[in-house]
């Protein structure tokens, strides 16, 4: 496998920054310094950064979490405010895969699989997000139409794929609305744009995987299925290939 994988996988950054480390001359392979196009086989190849030998974990952990409002989606926060891996049992190392605004809820994956992690937020895979927002404007079916159109926001090009209204009380409404880059900000920014503002935004899915059965603040192992699905989605050999597990 190429060596910005291996890192991925090993957990040592995503594969965008395991490039950047390749370059600064970090990483070693063998007792040389690594370069990007370098291959790497896991069971004859020494891996090293910062003189530490990597090896890929044996088994990977995936949970799914129904994030709270008021939670940061992060692994720690300088300010002490509580974040996602919070809620994971003790000795595990998943981290949030992307992040959700601190005021947003729903749908939040982690995981080590530092290869899938990366496959599931990159935009090129165009994997579908399916959010619920509560929105107080004037929001109309025209709005609607232009929304999936795109709308230029900031010199960035935003879009959705899907938008409906659910339901409407005066100037309050309730709308889905699918995505599928997920830019940072993006159904608050294209909400923004129209002359409306969200109230409460839910993620409902993410792919086909949503936080039915589970209560704000809970969390819970994904399935062997979830976790093929994910692999499927992502164009990634099965997990099993891998020897790795989704529950343990």
């Amino acid at each position: 496998m190429r060596i910005n994988r291996f890192l991925a996988l090993c957990k040592v950054a995503s594969r965008r920054k395991s490039e950047e480390l390749i370059n600064a001359g970090k990483i070693k392979i063998n007792g040389r310094t690594a370069v990007l196009a370098d291959d790497v086989d896991p069971e004859k190849d020494v891996v090293e950064y910062n003189g530490k030998k990597l090896t890929v974990p044996e088994n990977y952990d995936y949970f799914l979490l129904n994030k709270p409002a008021g939670v940061i989606s992060a692994a720690s926060d300088d300010r002490g405010r509580k974040v996602v891996t919070d809620f994971l049992p003790a000795g595990s190392h998943a981290v949030p895969v992307g992040r959700l605004d601190f005021d947003t809820t729903g749908v939040l994956l982690l995981t080590n699989d530092g290869e899938l992690s990366y496959r599931l937020t990159h935009p090129s895979f165009g994997i579908r997000k399916i959010y619920r927002a509560k929105v107080m404007g004037d929001f109309t079916q025209e709005k609607a139409e232009t929304m999936k159109s795109g709308i230029e926001i900031n010199g960035e090009f935003m879009q959705a794929e899907a938008v409906s209204i659910t339901s409407k009380h005066g100037l309050i409404s309730d709308v889905t609305v699918s995505l599928h880059e997920g830019k940072k900000r993006e159904v608050k920014e294209l909400f923004k744009a129209l002359d409306c503002r969200v109230l409460e935004l839910e993620r409902f899915a993410f792919g086909s995987i949503t936080c039915r059965g589970l209560k704000p603040g809970e969390i819970r192992r994904l399935t062997e299925e979830e976790v093929q699905y994910l692999y499927k989605l992502t164009k990634l050999s099965g997990s099993r290939d891998l020897g790795i597990s989704g529950s343990r």
